[in-house]
């Protein structure tokens, strides 16, 4: 109907120029009166309309019999930076999560509440100590070729993603398992805690009692992938990307295509053991976060990945409201904002990386680059979770931060190399304010644009002074130590301290909230006396989407997007 709409105005505005055309015509009749050219422009002007009105009649009466007669249903979908691998374990980019989550299922998945749903477990128990997790798979769950997914697949998965010679930068989710050091890695061949118990259970087992939601938030990254198809390759062999190009998972949808970089198409699994899709086809789309609401008005595209990954341009918010075909949704998020901070340049002292922080003018930030939808934090968690310390307050003092770094002798002739990822307008814009305040204590700064797998990789190589990216977060305020455990490949700000990891451990072996709460607190006060990095702001997810789809985009910041449950009208 939408596509029938546009195709309307398209042909009215082919009248309106077929009119002015054949008024100015020089080989109309030059005895015909004024009258009698303007009845005849009349007269051909309604043959005109006439003919379009019935021509978009038709077609909406042919729309509406194909819908009724099962026309395939397709969905575009955009979010703003690419993917970076199609090897679901080789990742820390939450653009990629978003591919792999239509291949590819997880044991289970978050939602807003911050609870568990089921995915390939359909049941799951803790064992009185808190020290094993045995999950049930769901009987009914294939992989794409057909074949059973099994117990087997899931023990089979977690021994790929910790072996150490397989590219598994998503390994570190694996390092509360038994049998694996603190990057995740086993300790020995096939070493790490999960065990089949029968074909559709596996039993995992944790180094020591820990808060079960720490386990849940970490598998919650974790995609399982079929054994049969990988078994018996080298990790040479699995580490070479060409392996992945023609991914067989047991997701909702099925791979169709790709274009790097642009665009990956997907068509539905019908035999989805949660119920197949309600759509047919599904196209993700890499656009530009200045673009979207463009894409979103013309019906180019259907919704928003959401969730950091694709949000409405606020300078956009108020027209896209304004729209009758969209809906819209400014959702509260756990997702933050941070300033990596190359702690191993032997300038970044901990008064320095204070003074930096110190500078940084948040409200400034949520003000005008976020008009109030978001709140400026100092620690990665955000004011929803019930974590939140509102003890640990938000500073900012310009002189204080310019005395401090005049006490440390820092560097001020130097440039300072700031990596910005392309694509994100919001991210840009912070970068450019941030680099104005930093200027305003004197820190020179040379911002560098790059796409986001590139930002990624430079900042695991050390070549960044500064950087900018994002994390959606979760209600569990551990889900922030991969980001500052020693071992992790998310360790951007290069921290050679335990202190981050050895605290939020310590939280993860209290069994309930009210003993997690204070450990948490503390957490909280170190991060901000520390500042590994600085801490910005948390933003509200600017949903929107065209009103003839059918979707619940509440759990799209925790990365819930469920669309085998998306339906169009």
């Amino acid at each position: 109907m939408y596509a029938t709409q546009k195709r309307l105005a398209f042909l009215i505005m082919l009248i309106v120029i077929t009119v002015s055309l054949f008024g100015c015509s020089p080989s109309a009749p030059t005895a015909q009166t004024g009258e009698e050219a303007t009845e005849a422009v009349a007269q051909e002007t309604a043959a005109v309309v006439e003919e379009a009105t019935e021509a978009v009649a038709t077609e909406a009466a042919a729309t509406e019999a194909a819908a009724e007669t099962g026309e395939p249903k397709g969905v575009t979908v955009a979010m703003t930076s690419a993917w970076d691998s199609m090897m679901p374990l080789n990742t820390n980019s939450n653009y990629s999560l978003f591919v792999y989550d239509q291949i590819y299922d997880r044991l289970a998945q978050g939602n807003s509440q911050g609870e568990y749903d089921p995915r390939l477990a359909d049941s799951w128990e803790v064992n009185e100590d808190s020290t094993v997790v045995t999950f049930h798979l769901n009987p009914n769950a294939t992989w794409h070729d057909g074949q059973p997914v099994t117990a087997d697949d899931v023990v089979f998965t977690f021994q790929m993603y910790s072996d150490p010679e397989v590219s598994a930068l998503s390994r570190y989710y694996l390092s509360p398992i038994a049998g694996t050091d603190d990057s995740g890695a086993e300790l020995s061949a096939d070493s790490i805690g999960v065990a089949k118990v029968d074909d559709l259970t596996v039993a995992i087992t944790m180094k020591s009692a820990m808060f079960p939601g720490n386990l849940f938030n970490n598998l919650n990254s974790v995609y399982i992938v079929p054994k049969h198809i990988f078994e018996g390759k080298t990790a040479a062999e699995i580490n070479e990307p060409t392996l992945w190009m023609t991914p067989i998972g047991s997701g909702p949808f099925k791979f169709d295509s790709k274009i790097d970089g642009e665009r990956i198409e997907f068509v539905a699994n019908e035999n989805y053991f949660l119920g197949a899709p309600k759509i047919d086809r599904m196209v993700v789309r890499i656009v530009p976060t200045g673009n979207l609401l463009a894409g979103l008005m013309s019906g180019e595209i259907d919704i928003l990945a959401g969730g950091g990954l694709g949000s409405i341009l606020l300078d956009d918010w108020a027209t896209a409201q304004a729209q009758e075909n969209l809906v819209t949704s400014s959702i509260p998020t756990t997702s933050y904002q941070m300033l990596i901070i190359n702690t191993q340049k032997p300038y970044m002292t901990q008064k320095v990386r204070q003074a930096i922080s110190m500078a940084i003018n948040r409200d400034a930030l949520v003000n005008s680059l976020l008009q109030g939808q978001g709140m400026a934090v100092i620690t990665p968690i955000s004011p929803i979770s019930p974590y939140y310390n509102p003890d640990v307050t938000v500073w900012y003092d310009p002189d204080q931060a310019k005395t401090m770094l005049t006490e440390e002798n820092f560097p001020f002739d130097q440039e300072m190399v700031f990596y910005v990822p392309t694509g994100n307008t919001t991210r840009e814009r912070a970068a450019v304010l941030i680099q104005q305040d930093l200027q305003a204590v004197g820190i020179k700064v040379a911002i560098q644009s790059v796409d986001f797998p590139t930002l990624m990789n430079n900042m695991r190589e050390g070549m960044h002074d500064f950087g900018i990216i994002g994390s959606g977060g979760t209600f569990d305020p551990s889900e922030s130590r991969q980001m500052l455990a020693v071992d992790s490949s998310a360790n951007f700000c290069k921290t050679t301290s335990t202190v981050f990891q050895d605290k939020a451990d310590e939280g993860n072996a209290a069994l309930t909230f009210e003993t997690r709460k204070p450990i948490f607190d503390e957490y909280q006060v170190l991060i901000k006396d520390e500042t590994p990095m600085a801490y910005l702001y948390t933003s509200n997810s600017l949903m929107a989407y065209n009103k003839r789809m059918v979707v619940n985009v509440d759990n799209f910041s925790v990365l819930n997007w469920s669309t085998w449950t998306w339906d169009v009208q």
